[in-house]
């Protein structure tokens, strides 16, 4: 049996100005037990724990592709989600602070809905431009009672799982 091995596959002509090639490793985080997290937005972020996932680039200049799909619940509140690269905001807005202390990558408003559940998703390109392994990790805050993760808010029988993909991708 034949085996064809390589790290770069690249069209007899080039890429396009801007564009990627194809994907070279995923790596997948799934989350299946409830998290609960009391954090005010006024006093910053806190992890999730278990939502989180490592990928060592092949390349220093690949590209990595980051989907956050988070089965979420509050209570009237609004729930903010935010994607770091280590410490490193991703993607922060225009116009907001480096310390990403004001901004949020997704929010959810529950007006009056008790028992509100929701999936959030959150989808990034980063270009990391390194080799090192690299930490991709979802925060949440929210702005009263508890950010409630994998669990329809106040119920013991029903359940989701949350998930964090990472794929390099060739540049």
């Amino acid at each position: 049996m034949s085996e064809l091995r390589t790290n770069r596959i690249v069209p007899r002509d080039g890429l396009p100005s801007g564009s990627s090639g194809g994907i070279i490793q995923v790596k997948q985080t799934i989350l299946k037990t409830q998290v609960e997290v009391i954090q005010a937005v006024s006093s910053g972020y806190s992890d999730i724990n278990g939502l989180n996932v490592t990928i060592t680039p092949t390349r220093s200049d690949s590209k990595i592709l980051v989907e956050c799909i988070i089965y979420n619940s509050n209570q009237n509140a609004v729930n903010f989600f935010r994607l770091l690269r280590g410490s490193t905001f991703i993607e922060q807005p225009s116009g907001t602070s480096s310390s990403g202390v004001n901004w949020n990558a997704h929010a959810f408003e529950y007006y009056n809905c008790p028992n509100f559940q929701a999936s959030t998703t959150i989808k990034i390109l980063d270009s990391p431009a390194t080799t090192s392994a690299t930490t991709y990790k979802v925060q949440t805050a929210c702005t009263s009672g508890v950010v409630t993760i994998n669990q329809f808010f106040n119920t013991s029988n029903y359940f989701g799982i949350s998930s964090i993909t990472a794929m390099e991708i060739s540049g």
